[in-house]
């Protein structure tokens, strides 16, 4: 379609516009000035497609008419402007058979290459790492196999590589390779210059324009370094660090590049999946507010214990506690305030009870505690500790102070119950009667029985 057909298009469509905006509306309605303006954009519209598809066949059979004309000639012009015909082709030459042992100059050549390939790249070592990566095999594993894998695939060079451990302050070492020391043990991010670049950085000490800036490599500032940050999922995990006085001879500064982007790359990801597959765990059996284990984790614990007190014949304890001032701050206060409290309880709870008790959010505002080999007496003791700490406890909050105390139920198998959800029925029942008996006070489940 050329621009003077377009043009005249976009000027009749324009000139119905003007037309439809300048009939009164005594003679033409609103709605139907709409009615005109898209029918008059149709009409033009289907003119335009008609032009534009008679155009395209005539072109259609032009193009069709010179390939023919093309395939029925039988001379072809040469560059001296003469016809001559088209020389025929000259038949393949037969090949000489070879003597035993020899091989052609092709296999030859790509025998060639395929040595330099695995002189510059390990693929039996690789595959063993990249096998481990894929059966998300544990880490020291997968450590164990990078560890073999570094000095092949990067010959007389020396490396590190830094992990964080607990916090996001400092990077510890979890391997090295190599003859050279090229960095310490422990670093912090900002030492390296791939933590704020987000990318491999490489430090060529013998020229200064390609000087890197990571400090941290002062213990053998010599020849070409490479660091790179071990990133995935937009977290950063790490630094592996590398340093060689001189790259291989059939090597370049580029073929490293790639092999060290590869490492990062790969053990980043798979750092990033450890790590989602941990949270997922932990949220799988914690609850978001308060940090404790949640309901499914504690039901499934306690079937599970409840099995092993009746297999060895041991008794089994569980608390259950509410904490009575949470409709009054609720009231006042807000929910925030009863979720800080919540917070506060469930991060002090687990230093109330033994390494192997198991303290968890059962519900709302209520907890729980498993008390795996107790007896009566030692549940009543912990919950009793448990009742006194917390009506101690003064949270500050915003101008004021949250407090609370505790109504708590205790029961205990086989005294109280035959199974686990005979023994949650008379925590729970306990803990009820604790409620509606004042508040703050420890009520045993032999209590039920006398009220009946």
């Amino acid at each position: 379609m050329s621009m003077l057909t377009y043009f005249f298009w976009l000027v009749a469509f324009i000139a119905g516009i003007v037309i439809s905006y300048f009939v009164p509306e005594e003679t033409l309605s609103l709605g139907g000035k709409f009615i005109f303006v898209g029918a008059w954009g149709v009409v033009l519209s289907f003119v335009l497609f008609s032009l534009c598809r008679k155009k395209i066949e005539t072109a259609e059979v032009d193009f069709n008419e010179t390939i023919n004309s093309i395939k029925d000639s039988k001379f072809v012009t040469s560059g001296f402007d003469s016809l001559d015909p088209v020389p025929p082709s000259k038949p393949e030459k037969e090949e000489m058979p070879l003597p035993a042992g020899a091989i052609s100059s092709q296999e030859a050549l790509s025998k060639k290459l395929d040595e330099s390939i695995c002189a510059k790249f390990p693929l039996e070592s690789w595959k063993k790492y990249a096998r481990c990566l894929l059966k998300d095999r544990p880490v020291p594993e997968v450590v164990k196999a990078l560890q073999e894998l570094l000095p092949q695939l990067f010959p007389n060079a020396s490396g590190i590589l830094y992990m964080y451990a607990g916090t996001q302050t400092d990077m510890h070492k979890v391997l090295s390779f190599g003859n050279t020391v090229i960095s310490d043990d422990v670093i912090r991010p900002a030492e390296c210059a791939s933590f704020d670049a987000g990318d491999i950085v490489i430090s060529d000490f013998s020229n200064p324009n390609l000087n890197g800036g990571c400090t941290h490599l002062h213990h053998h500032p010599h020849g070409i370094c490479f660091c790179a940050p071990i990133e995935g999922i937009e977290e950063h995990f790490g630094i592996f660090s590398l340093q060689t006085d001189a790259l291989p001879d059939n090597e370049t500064m580029d073929d490293w590049h790639a092999k060290v982007s590869a490492v990062a790359a790969t053990f980043g990801l798979y750092v990033a999946n450890q790590n989602l597959n941990a949270r997922y765990k932990q949220h799988s059996i914690r609850d978001n507010l308060t940090g404790l284990f949640n309901r499914r984790y504690m039901e499934e614990s306690l079937v599970r214990e409840v099995s092993a007190a009746i297999r060895h014949r041991t008794p089994i304890g569980l608390i259950m506690l509410y904490p009575d001032n949470v409709t009054d701050i609720e009231e006042k206060r807000g929910r925030h305030a009863v979720e800080q409290l919540l917070w506060e309880l469930g991060q002090r709870l687990p230093g109330y009870v033994r390494n192997e008790d198991i303290p968890c959010r059962y519900e709302g505002d209520v907890f729980c505690v498993i008390l795996p080999g107790a007896d009566l007496k030692i549940t009543r003791n912990r919950a009793e500790k448990i009742r006194n700490e917390i009506s101690q406890l003064q949270i500050a909050y915003g101008d004021g102070i949250l407090a609370t105390t505790l109504s708590m139920g205790v029961a205990v198998m086989p005294a109280h119950a035959g199974d686990a959800k005979g023994l949650l029925y008379a925590a729970g029942e306990s803990m009820q009667m604790a409620i509606q008996s004042g508040a703050n006070r420890v009520i045993i489940a032999d209590a039920l029985s006398n009220n009946r």
